[in-house]
C-alpha cells in the first residue's frame, strides 16, 4: 500500500490563475522563443507617469 502526499501549497500561490505580476495585466498571447507565452502590459490604472 503507498502513501499519498498532499500537494504542498506554495507561499507564491494567487487567488486568480493571471500569469502576469502585480499591476500588470494581460492581453493576449505572444510568440517567444517558438512558445507562446502571455503578453503582460503595465496596468494603465497603477502606472505612476
Amino acid at each position: 500500500m503507498a502513501i499519498r502526499k498532499k500537494p504542498s501549497k506554495k507561499s507564491t500561490d494567487k487567488k486568480t490563475d493571471d500569469p502576469c505580476w502585480k499591476g500588470y495585466k494581460q492581453v493576449g498571447m505572444k510568440e517567444k522563443n517558438g512558445k507562446q507565452v502571455p503578453n503582460c502590459v503595465p496596468d494603465k490604472k497603477s502606472s505612476k507617469l
